[in-house]
């Protein structure tokens, strides 16, 4: 299937995400280097970790307008903004960034159909 390019938009929510992995990648990196790893940092380092490869993964998938990065993405958009509340103040920009991330990833489900969308003269695009 040819698929069309990828919208603009699209391609700023990619580079949003990989924006996060970025920042998650230092936080992690600081936390790592800073301090003694104990058992109690372990978990939230791994789910970090996590978040950041589900991150990249993610944005390489919405670029290619993947039908499953659009699914993935909307999960992202759940986790991260779960998490920014509970962050607090703090955590509000960040939500709000992913709220708005989110809308426009199901106001643009088109870029991301499994078969190609015909168009008003037959063929399809």
């Amino acid at each position: 299937m040819v698929r069309s390019a990828t919208p603009f938009g699209i391609k700023v929510v990619c580079l949003v995400w990989l924006l996060f992995a970025l920042l998650n990648a230092i936080q992690v990196g600081r936390v790592v280097t800073a301090t003694p790893l104990s058992g109690e940092l372990l978990l939230p380092i791994g789910l970090i970790t996590a978040l950041t490869a589900a991150y990249a993964v993610v944005s390489v998938g919405l670029w290619r307008t993947r039908a499953w990065a659009w699914k993935a993405a909307l999960g992202l958009v759940v986790i991260g903004g779960a998490t920014a509340l509970v962050q607090g103040v703090y955590g509000l920009p960040v939500g709000f960034l992913l709220l708005l991330v989110g809308i426009y990833l199901v106001v643009r489900r088109d870029a991301f159909a499994e078969e190609p969308i015909p168009t008003p003269e037959g063929r399809r695009r």
